[in-house]
């Protein structure tokens, strides 16, 4: 490929993330916005700034994850157009961060755009953490705002989730405003490495009615995602007072798959008929908005089908 077609090529590839960077957040704020329980309406919880860090890895056209060529470099970074240079910083800091996270620091501190600089240290902690926890804590302490500072923490919990469970759920205390998303996003990454495991930190009734509410969504919501069956066992031995809130997440996570056949799963399960397809109708929101208060609106269970038309109408 010759250098200016290459570097073309880049330009529009860092500028399509860049576009993806700031809308992910707007695309999945329905998901993350509410969570309902059918028979109390709670749904005052912080949004994450994030829920996902830019992927270092897709920023490599030219194959960084073959024998190393085409990865990023300061130089690389620093030819870029200003509107895409502090998106390259960002994921040029996190590809050194296990090696030398002083040195990542410091690239992110190249970063214009202050929020990026901030997410960027949040991200060198996220992905320094399975490396060097008492490191990572010491960064996401260090980040001045409260909004970059729980999303911090927050990584460092899902980077973990797998590997230590008890510490990972600890780090949702750090979480300051996102502490509710930390537990729902950080168990439901747990039940899938261990599912029994999950459902006995969720168990344990930690938090506010909303905080506990969401722990037992989270378990439904990623288990779906994976089998239904799966999340529907879980489900069955949640808390009976937050049940339903764990069908609603399974309704969730398997329709991002399939909608139609969640439906159909959805049937079959007797009292959370309705809280399952509550769960799907929120998912269809963003992609089907009609379809979705269609669906509200043929919940029989009179609470759920109008706090779901409430939902899907905002």
């Amino acid at each position: 490929m010759r250098p200016l077609t290459f570097t073309l090529f880049y330009l529009v590839w860092l500028a399509a993330l860049v576009a993806l960077r700031f809308l992910l957040p707007f695309w999945l704020d329905a998901e993350r916005a509410t969570v309902v329980k059918n028979d109390v309406r709670e749904s005052v919880m912080a949004v994450p700034p994030k829920p996902l860090g830019v992927d270092d890895g897709a920023l490599n056209p030219a194959g960084a994850g073959s024998g190393g060529h085409g990865r990023l470099t300061e130089a690389v970074c620093a030819n870029m157009a200003s509107g895409v240079r502090d998106v390259c910083w960002q994921a040029l800091a996190r590809q050194g961060a296990v090696r030398d996270p002083e040195g990542a620091l410091q690239i992110c501190d190249r970063a214009v755009d202050v929020e990026l600089r901030h997410e960027c240290h949040a991200d060198i902690a996220e992905t320094l953490a399975p490396a060097n926890r008492s490191r990572a804590e010491a960064i996401c302490g260090a980040i001045p705002t409260l909004k970059w500072r729980g999303q911090c923490h927050f990584g460092i919990g899902l980077s973990l989730a797998e590997t230590d469970a008890q510490y990972a759920m600890g780090r949702c205390d750090h979480a300051e405003a996102f502490l509710r998303f930390c537990r729902h996003d950080v168990v439901g990454e747990v039940a899938l490495a261990d599912r029994d495991l999950a459902v006995t930190i969720c168990a344990e009734e930690v938090g506010d009615k909303l905080t506990r509410s969401t722990c037992w969504h989270g378990i439904g919501k990623y288990l779906a995602r994976r089998d239904v069956a799966e999340a529907r066992a879980a489900c069955e031995v949640a808390t009976e007072s937050w049940r339903d809130n764990c069908f609603h997440g399974l309704g969730w996570g398997a329709a991002e798959r399939d909608a139609d056949t969640t439906l159909v799963a959805c049937g079959t399960m007797g009292a959370y008929a309705d809280s399952c397809r509550q769960g799907v109708a929120h998912q269809l929101k963003r992609s089907d908005p009609e379809r979705a208060i269609a669906l509200c609106a043929s919940i029989s269970t009179a609470t759920i089908r109008e706090r779901c038309l409430g939902f899907v109408r905002r």
